[in-house]
């Protein structure tokens, strides 16, 4: 399937579709990262058939699942971690239900009135329960009764009731008896909590400084007390399916029945909350989830299955998908669809340790949930645990390395991997290049990238991309045939040498062009020093590369305008580059899309223009002073929709074309050719394109017949928005000399400086600008061009 087909495919099987995680699914268990179900169910449809069969080696929280059932694709699904795998099968496994109500209503008549005691407190002289108290932690009893303001508290009102009072109210203010419920729950007894220690990870707030390596340091005693009354009971049941179901409600529990921050989400599991805390009472935890989970099996009934490890809709192992795949060397699949993990943003198992622990502690397979030295080196993660330090980012490189070698032993030709990621800015340039690096070594290329939004786009500064590139991002590989993969001597990528070697060559002749056989000739020589066999394969490898990375006419190579040479031009050349390149890249995500926000552009500049020195581009990208004149220069060459969420194309005057093409938008060559065109209709002879090695200041070659005589005419093409400084007119000027032309001039779609200007008339150069270049298109192509240079 061809690249351009897949990203369309792609593009509209995601067209107007939100990446939105149901809430059902994200209030069932805590797991950051769930990839919108939907968005994953369309690009199965996208991109395979109905009878494929479909492999997501980092199962995570299961939305693969859903997505390949309602695509009605044959699944495997492989988890590491123990704790994620036990709760995906608990929600995705069948249950009795009239058996799990039964055991629910048994712990609940058991134990329910006695938790809530411990939260038992008046409002309006009419008994209540606590459901959530506001607090200061750190200042003890003071912290109860003057804590500090949020946005919860309302007029000093801290503790969150039950239900409302028979007078409405819904909060009170603490008070002594709460202080005194408190001190009479602090003498219940607890030890059977645990009181582990964590692998200290600054980055999920996991520091012995803080205390926070302590399991129970993040927990109240009330709460504890309350957990430990609820874990008794389910113990008490029998062995079942109805009981895991039962224990890992609990288990869910745990990330809000600790005290946390007002307000907070369950995402920050292990901060240690010193102000503006908040403690809630963990039956209406725990009933709360209990009525999620039954809520999801009941919403996703026909995708639940008799056996999770080997079911007749799907399979998912707890395993390892290295060992697993290596044990199964047979399979074959027709797509890979994941969310792999990508560098240190989750940490999954370190994150999952708050539920780890309490599971061997209490659940029946107790000794099943130990945090093995096998998981932890499995895991493909970038960590700063300070018991994992071998988990750094060469390490990761190297897992990296190894994954896509291991997709493609499982994959037939032209089969996708398709990865769902979040990417930061710094990464996407720095590691995620890397990762096609990688897959390129390993057999695959880089075939598409779509962004989807978590929420409508906006016209954000575009300082905003110092932090953020993109908010996810869905990136496809094929897997290519034999004939097609990269050229890798070693780890090394050589296709990217040779472009350097070409470039260099470029640079040292001057007149007599750089030909595609002298490249391959000088490319056979290299590759023999290196050992490595030339054949038929490697130079037709090595010819389209050329093609790739230079302007290609016949035999003759020259550097390419529309490209970056990233490892070999400074910062001053390559950010003028870049920035008349912009316009060409905005008039074509609007051909493309009609619209587009900036994250389209920044991308799209990223996917076109990298050549592999990614730390170059992220420089001149990240310069508050280029940010500036990008921003300035998207401004000036589009409008904004009436939401003012995206960019659109610049409203023309009502006597313009529609259709009419914007010259300072065009692709360079497209803008040579049109000028080509020009010289042809105003009568010029022998029009054609210069060959050449490098810019030595002429696009195009023309002769004017004057009688029996004839002038030779050289003429520069500048498809620019700034004005043309000097530079561009003293080499034209030189070039003149050189080749004895009679005539020189210069066609741009901007002005001249006055510099040029001043040269110009010295050395007798013509100049058109872009108005006069706009009266001239109009003379022979009335109404076809406009320029967007011109207010």
């Amino acid at each position: 399937m061809e690249t351009q087909s897949i990203t369309s495919k792609v593009n509209n099987a995601l067209t107007d579709t939100k990446n939105l995680v149901p809430r059902m699914i994200k209030e069932t268990y805590t797991f950051k990262g769930r990839k919108a179900p939907e968005i994953l169910t369309k690009v199965i449809l996208a991109l395979t058939d109905e009878n494929s069969y479909i492999l997501d080696p980092f199962l995570g929280s299961g939305m693969s699942i859903l997505a390949s059932q309602k695509a009605n694709r044959k699944f495997l699904g492989i988890e590491l971690d123990n704790y994620t795998y036990s709760v995906d099968k608990t929600l995705f496994e069948e249950v009795d239900s009239e058996k799990l109500k039964k055991y629910f209503q048994k712990i609940q008549d058991a134990i329910k009135d006695n938790v809530m005691y411990l939260y038992e407190t008046e409002c309006d002289g009419e008994k209540n329960y606590i459901k959530k108290v506001l607090f200061d932690r750190e200042n003890g009893k003071d912290g109860y009764f003057n804590p500090k303001t949020n946005r919860e508290i309302k007029k000093g009102r801290n503790v969150i009731l039950m239900k409302k009072s028979s007078k409405g109210n819904n909060s009170k203010k603490f008070d002594e008896m709460d202080w005194d419920k408190i001190q009479e729950v602090d003498k219940m007894d607890a030890s059977e909590f645990p009181d582990d220690t964590y692998f200290e990870n600054s980055r999920i707030n996991i520091t012995k400084s803080t205390g926070a390596d302590k399991y129970g340091e993040i927990f109240s005693h009330r709460n504890k007390v309350a957990l430990l009354m609820i874990q008794n009971e389910i113990s008490k049941l029998p062995t079942s399916k109805e009981k895991k179901f039962l224990q890992q409600v609990l288990v869910a529990s745990l990330s809000l029945a600790r005290i946390a921050m007002y307000g907070s989400s369950t995402d920050i599991l292990y901060h240690v909350v010193h102000e503006k805390a908040q403690d809630m009472n963990v039956w209406f935890l725990f009933e709360s989830r209990y009525n999620k989970f039954v809520k999801f099996q009941t919403k996703y009934k026909n995708v639940l299955t008799d056996s999770f490890d080997d079911g007749d809709k799907y399979k998912v192992v707890n395993d390892d998908y290295y060992e697993y795949l290596r044990n199964h060397k047979n399979l074959m699949f027709d797509a890979i669809v994941t969310d792999f993990p990508y560098t240190d943003q989750v940490p999954y198992l370190e994150r999952n340790q708050m539920f780890r622990i309490w599971l061997n502690h209490f659940d029946d397979d107790k000794g099943y949930f130990k945090l093995t030295d096998k998981m932890l080196d499995n895991e493909i993660v970038v960590t700063n645990a300070v018991e994992r330090k071998e988990k750094d980012l060469d390490h990761y490189y190297h897992d990296i390395d190894k994954m896509f070698k291991t997709f493609s032993e499982h994959l037939e030709v032209g089969s996708p991997v398709v990865i769902f990621t979040k990417l930061g800015k710094m990464k996407y340039f720095n590691v995620f290049a890397r990762v096609v690096d990688y897959a390129r070594k390993n057999g695959f290329e880089y075939t598409f990238r779509v962004g989807v939004e978590k929420s409508d786009p906006t016209l954000r500064k575009q300082s905003a991309y110092k932090n953020t590139l993109i908010n996810e991002v869905v990136i496809g590989f094929e897997k290519l045939s034999e004939d097609k993969r990269y050229l890798y001597i070693g780890d090394e990528n050589y296709e990217s040498k040779l472009v350097d070697s070409v470039y260099h060559a470029l640079k040292k002749v001057k007149d007599a062009p750089h030909t595609m056989t002298a490249a391959v000739t000088n490319a056979k020589k290299e590759l023999a020093k290196k050992g490595v066999h030339f054949d038929e394969k490697i130079q037709q490898l090595i010819v389209e590369v050329i093609k790739n990375n230079f302007y290609v006419d016949g035999q003759d190579i020259q550097l390419d305008k529309t490209r970056l040479y990233l490892d070999q031009e400074d910062e001053d050349t390559l950010f003028k580059k870049l920035y008349e390149l912009v316009p060409f890249y905005v008039g074509k995500l609007l051909k493309q899309k009609e619209k587009f926000v900036l994250e389209d552009l920044y991308v799209e500049l990223i996917d076109e223009l990298s050549d592999g020195n990614n730390q170059t581009l992220y420089d001149l990208l990240n310069d508050d002073d280029n940010i500036r004149e990008i921003d300035r220069l998207v401004a000036d060459k589009t409008d904004k929709s009436p939401d003012g969420k995206y960019y659109i194309r610049k409203q023309l005057p009502k006597d313009f074309n529609v259709d009419a093409v914007d010259v300072a938008t065009m692709d360079p060559y497209a803008f040579e050719g049109l000028c080509k065109s020009l010289l042809e209709h105003e009568n010029y002879a022998d029009v054609h394109r210069k060959g050449g090695s490098g810019d030595m200041g002429v696009d195009i070659v023309a002769k004017w017949f004057n009688g029996n005589t004839s002038e030779t005419w050289l003429i520069q093409c500048k498809r620019w928005v700034s004005n043309v400084d000097a530079t561009p007119i003293q080499r034209l000027v030189s070039e003149r000399e050189r080749l004895g032309a009679n005539k020189i001039a210069c066609y741009t779609t901007s002005d001249y400086s006055k510099d040029a200007k001043k040269i110009a008339q010295l050395q007798n150069v013509e100049l058109v600008d872009g108005k006069e270049l706009l009266l001239k298109l109009n003379q022979y192509f009335p109404g076809k061009y406009y320029n967007s240079n011109i207010k």
